[in-house]
């Protein structure tokens, strides 16, 4: 039985992230729909386009949902040697990956002609 509570607290450590990665994605589709927001949540608006930004980033954890588990559930098994920084450092790294990706969406050409 003690086996089976570790496996699942190991479970948990990835689930954790995914608690402020939905509240990220609700907010930031909140801010862009136009029919709560206005015109200020057009889409070729400053606004709209921030929130994007914001949008990718968080959906980034459910976008590499099975990489997480991948790595977070032998780091919260192991014993010796506890490395939650390598998941906090992926998901990281993950992040600043999708949020280049769609900073280079939103503002590639005005990045480039400049």
């Amino acid at each position: 039985m003690q086996k089976v509570q570790r496996f699942g607290s190991a479970m948990f450590v990835p689930v954790l992230l995914f608690a402020f990665a939905g509240i990220v994605v609700g907010l930031s589709t909140l801010f862009k729909n136009e029919q709560l927001m206005g015109a200020i949540a057009r889409p070729d608006t400053f606004w709209y386009q921030f929130w994007f930004v914001i949008e990718e980033g968080g959906w980034t954890v459910f976008r590499q949902m099975p990489l997480l588990f991948a790595v977070g559930i032998p780091i919260a098994l192991a014993k010796k040697a506890q490395a939650r920084a390598c998941l906090e450092a992926l998901t990281t790294y993950l992040t600043f990956n999708y949020f280049v990706s769609a900073i280079l969406t939103v503002w590639g050409d005005f990045l480039v002609s400049t």
